[in-house]
């Protein structure tokens, strides 16, 4: 009856977190690596086992099966995916665990801004709607990646008796074909890839959480201050009451996008290097070997779009602030709110942009570039 009765409250609970349309509800969907990645006694095992056979399974297993089996350039090719997915997840794994004290820190600052933004009655409704946008993104986001991993990737990658993705599963229990040797192989398979499924994913979902809410902070701003120049919101009594709350959330969210940068810089550079590699790759195999791949192209192709989508986003939310800045009226403001919304609007002007690895700008001309680049070189190296 307890099990029954704790597997109700549970389903209830995400029922009602599935309906509000907050920022609390967002943070329970992607929350369940964030909850457990400060490195605890309770923790440890999760973390422990995630890390033993993520070397195991896809770092032995790759180097075997390229110094004994590979015998060719598509045997390679397919054997650097493993690689790929190896450095990837062992990235984010690295991120959740060395990261977690300037992560809690942004958090409670974006728990903050948040609050702040929610000051404003007549805004409200176009922040409940922004949230609804960012959660439908991360539910498609998780439920098109777990498709593909449950119908086509996990299938195959659990399957011991074949060769699909060029690794040699379960160093040293072999012959796989005998009992318990294979039980004992597809329970190692299954976990392993259990727990990495489930880092890389929450990992992408709170960096598209993190990006899209900050965007939306941005908007809001940018509505209210285009209020100033209403009759409704414009009088001097209600622009000195309000713009000290603003001045606060356009700091605030400017040291949210610099620890953004602190956080996201190096990893976001690793994914973007390894992602564009993997998708150059895949077109010296044929045809009939993605469909194998697919979920790992797919998966590639996606968060490397989100990445330069969101990016874009914010610097596009960003100017937009910035004009209505320009565009609030401040003409007709008294002397000392002028020189505020002076200072902000030089605050403003400052380029807002994430760069992977500090060097490259994470917005869709550099999606575009990219593909470009990848273009060029397969024509040029296949054809």
């Amino acid at each position: 009856m307890s099990f029954i009765r704790t597997l109700k409250n549970t389903t209830l609970n995400a029922i009602n977190h599935l309906k509000q349309d907050n920022l609390q509800s967002l943070l329970w969907l992607v929350n369940l690596i964030p909850s457990i990645a400060e490195f605890t006694k309770a923790t440890a095992p999760f973390w422990i086992l995630h890390s033993c056979l993520l070397i195991y399974v896809y770092g032995t297993g790759s180097l075997v099966y390229q110094i004994k089996f590979a015998q060719g350039a598509g045997d390679f090719i397919k054997s650097y995916v493993n690689i790929s997915i190896l450095t990837l997840t062992a990235n984010n794994t690295y991120w959740f665990l060395m990261q977690r004290s300037l992560f809690k820190s942004v958090l409670k600052k974006v728990i903050k801004n948040d609050e702040l933004s929610r000051q404003s009655d007549f805004l409200l409704k176009r922040h409940s709607k922004l949230m609804s946008v960012i959660k439908k993104m991360l539910l498609v986001f998780y439920g098109l990646n777990l498709i593909n991993v449950f119908a086509i990737y996990l299938p195959h990658r659990v399957d011991v008796k074949n060769n699909y993705y060029s690794m040699t599963p379960c160093v040293g229990l072999e012959p796989l074909s005998k009992t318990p040797n294979k039980e004992f192989c597809l329970a190692i398979l299954f976990t392993q890839e259990a727990t990495l499924i489930t880092v890389v994913l929450n990992y992408q979902a709170l960096l598209m959480l993190l990006i899209s809410h900050t965007t939306a902070m941005y908007e809001l701003m940018a509505d209210e201050m285009t209020a100033f120049n209403t009759a409704e919101h414009g009088s001097n009594t209600i622009v000195k009451e309000k713009l000290p709350s603003l001045i606060r959330r356009h700091s605030l969210t400017l040291e949210i996008v610099d620890d953004l940068k602190l956080l996201y810089s190096v990893p976001i550079g690793v994914n973007f290097g390894s992602n564009a590699v993997c998708i150059c790759l895949f077109f010296y195999l044929p045809l009939q070997e993605w469909v194998k791949f697919m979920p790992v192209l797919v998966y590639c192709f996606l968060v490397y779009f989100l990445y330069c989508f969101l990016g874009q986003r914010l610097i596009n939310a960003s100017e937009e602030f910035e004009r209505s800045v320009y565009c609030c009226g401040w003409e007709n403001f008294e002397l000392n709110e002028m020189r505020q919304i002076y200072l902000m609007f030089m605050q403003a002007q400052k380029p807002v942009e994430l760069l992977a690895a500090d060097i490259i700008p994470v917005n869709i001309y550099t999606f575009a570039r990219t593909l470009q680049g990848m273009f060029k070189f397969v024509t040029v190296v296949k054809f």
